[in-house]
């Protein structure tokens, strides 16, 4: 009975497939942005109004995201010089040293994409007609963000600073100073 036995060999192991690693947005992460700030006027009584301040601005950047499925927030920092400024004949603004402290909230589209919103805390030095102050206010605005790399991201950014009525040493009247900017940035992820 013993030729009646076939013997089949068995099949050969099927090679591991690969997968590509799926980028996280959770972790720590650091920066470089740079954009453009403009057309926040700045109104006052005996002042006027100053229309169209408006220039170039660099900052560094950092902050640490959690990842909940498709959902995805954090904590982000910033600080850097704004060139925005601006006058009417009479009185000029200059922006100087600004930054930020803002909560993310965003849904991440796909394993590359983040799509996100933010808001918090802003401060910038001021100079009026050589009066130096420092400013606090609200900033909120909305972002993409999308990896270039496993550990490299771009992101494009718009962000809009309220920082209320304003007294300038020297005038009458408080001035109302708003801001609007546009960045793009690389992140380094950790």
């Amino acid at each position: 009975y013993a030729a009646d036995v076939v013997y089949n060999e068995p099949p050969a192991p099927t090679p591991p497939i690969e997968v590509d690693p799926v980028s996280t947005w959770a972790g720590p992460y650091v920066g470089l942005s740079t954009g453009y700030g403009f057309g926040g006027a700045a109104t006052g009584a005996a002042g006027g109004t100053i229309n169209g301040p408006s220039g170039w601005m660099f900052s560094g950047f950092g902050g640490y995201n959690w990842q909940s499925g498709g959902f995805v927030y954090g904590l982000e920092g910033d600080v850097g010089y704004n060139g925005q400024n601006a006058g009417n004949g009479t009185t000029y603004f200059r922006n100087g040293m600004e930054g930020s402290l803002r909560a993310r909230f965003g849904v991440a589209a796909s394993d590359n994409v983040l799509l996100y919103g933010t808001a918090g805390v802003a401060w910038a030095a001021l100079d009026t007609e050589g009066v130096g102050q420092s400013l606090t206010g609200w900033v909120a605005g909305v972002g993409v963000e999308s990896f270039v790399t496993d550990t490299i991201s771009v992101k494009a950014e718009y962000l809009y600073h309220d920082f209320g009525s304003v007294y300038v040493e020297g005038y009458d009247g408080d001035f109302d100073i708003t801001a609007n900017t546009f960045k793009v940035g690389v992140n380094f992820h950790f």
